[in-house]
């Protein structure tokens, strides 16, 4: 069995230099790709939207009445989750649900909300 003493000042440069050799050879991190809730609101009324995932409502934003705005999904939310969307109208009743779809990745999932 060999056993080799290093000194400590040449352990910490040994180490300082791989740590460093590291970072250079790293290139750019591929960013996520976007998955996205588009929401078509044909109603008159605002609607708050959620995406709820795992028990946990998580509020992406408002929707005009009449009108159309696109979501951005949390990362973290898509990673291999069955997920559902919750809207609540502003000044109206009840908080209709979707039912769980499976979201992958960069899919863009597409929402109408009718009018009443």
């Amino acid at each position: 069995m060999r056993v080799h003493v290093v000194s400590g000042a040449l352990l910490a440069f040994a180490l300082l230099c791989a740590g460093c050799g590291r970072a250079f050879r790293s290139g750019p991190h591929e960013p996520e790709p976007r998955t996205t809730l588009r929401v078509e609101n044909q109603n008159f009324l605002d609607m708050n939207v959620y995406v709820v995932s795992g028990g946990q409502r998580i509020r992406l934003g408002t929707v005009p009445g009449l009108s159309n705005q696109v979501f951005t999904l949390p990362a973290y939310i898509v990673r291999g989750a069955a997920l559902q969307f919750e809207v609540h109208p502003i000044g109206g009743l009840g908080n209709p649900r979707t039912e769980t779809i499976s979201v992958q990745p960069g899919e863009e999932i597409r929402m109408t909300i009718p009018p009443r």
